[in-house]
């Protein structure tokens, strides 16, 4: 009585930890220990960053700071602008080098208010260059100068992955950069995870039926779908394995097209993520081992727009 039952529980269990694995999936491309975004930009920025990371296999990572750690600013002169400089550049060097960063780093400070870039020297090359890196500082100081933290981080992910999807190559398609589907609230996303739970449940109970004859109703096939006359089997533990793994990932495509993941960040599917479908090397699949860096302040006495003097400081060595 129980044997059909416990064929399908294997198959619908996997489905379900499947879907619900991508919807808590996390990126570690955020380090807020300076509390400066709310949790909703976040998890919208870090959308945009998986994506990134899955269409372009470059990094974009954010770590921010309350102040800077007392064992780092001991023998600093924080009055002088140049020293300071080139403190911040060293820092951000150290801790892109720990982190093997490839791609792209943003370090932000609170107190005293700093904000520091870093592009590895591969990606330069061709994917995000050194004018850039300049345009991403100056989008976003004058963020942090007003206190929008959550804009500066929203609209730093956006142009990152838009101008990454600008200097990848066409292939004659004409991309369509900057548009961005709206992703759906949080308040729904309790609704769609139930129904993806349940769409993948319901797949995999029409897969094993359908592969099981209907149930092993006596018919001339049973077990595996091309051995006649062994009896009514229902399907057997391989094909319902089949079954749940092609539940699993129906449910895995459907959350992502509803939830905004698969093309919210870069103007729609382009296939560009590393080997472009066979027609050669995007460009972006190189490993960073140095980097080049560009910083100003944002407090309130600074413009929100100038240069602290951090330059393009290109493999300072470790800090």
């Amino acid at each position: 009585m129980f044997e059909p039952l416990k064929s399908l529980v294997l198959p619908a269990c996997l489905a379900m930890l499947c879907v619900a694995s991508v919807a808590h999936a996390e990126v570690d491309g955020i380090r807020d220990n300076g509390a400066f975004f709310s949790a909703r930009a976040k998890t919208e920025a870090l959308s945009g960053i998986d994506d990134i990371g899955k269409r372009f296999r470059k990094d974009l990572v954010y770590e921010t700071y309350s102040a800077i750690p007392q064992d780092l600013k001991q023998g600093v002169d924080l009055a002088d602008k140049a020293a300071m400089g080139r403190f911040y550049e060293e820092w951000a060097l150290k801790q892109a080098k720990q982190q093997r960063v490839n791609g792209i780093y943003i370090l932000l400070v609170k107190e005293p208010p700093h904000l520091q870039i870093l592009v590895g020297n591969d990606t330069q090359k061709r994917a995000f260059s050194l004018k850039d890196r300049d345009e991403l500082r100056s989008l976003m100081l004058p963020k942090l100068h007003n206190k929008q933290y959550d804009e500066a981080l929203l609209e730093s992910v956006r142009f990152v992955s838009a101008t990454l999807l600008a200097h990848a190559p066409t292939r004659g398609r004409t991309p369509v950069v900057g548009h961005r589907s709206e992703a759906p609230s949080s308040s729904n996303n309790w609704l769609i995870k139930a129904l993806l739970i349940g769409g993948a449940v319901w797949l995999v109970l029409r897969i094993v039926r359908a592969v099981a004859g209907g149930g092993g109703n006596g018919g001339g096939y049973s077990g595996t779908a091309m051995t006649p006359g062994v009896g009514g089997g229902g399907g057997g533990f391989m094909s319902n394995m089949l079954g749940g793994m092609f539940g699993a990932a129906a449910g895995m495509w459907i959350y992502d097209q509803f939830s905004g993941r698969s093309s919210s960040w870069g103007g729609g599917d382009t296939g560009y993520g590393g080997d472009n479908g066979g027609n050669g090397d995007t460009g972006y699949s190189g490993q960073d081992t140095d980097y080049s860096g560009s910083g100003g302040d944002y407090g309130d006495n600074d413009s929100g727009g100038g240069d602290s003097g951090g330059g393009d400081f290109g493999g300072g060595g470790d800090f």
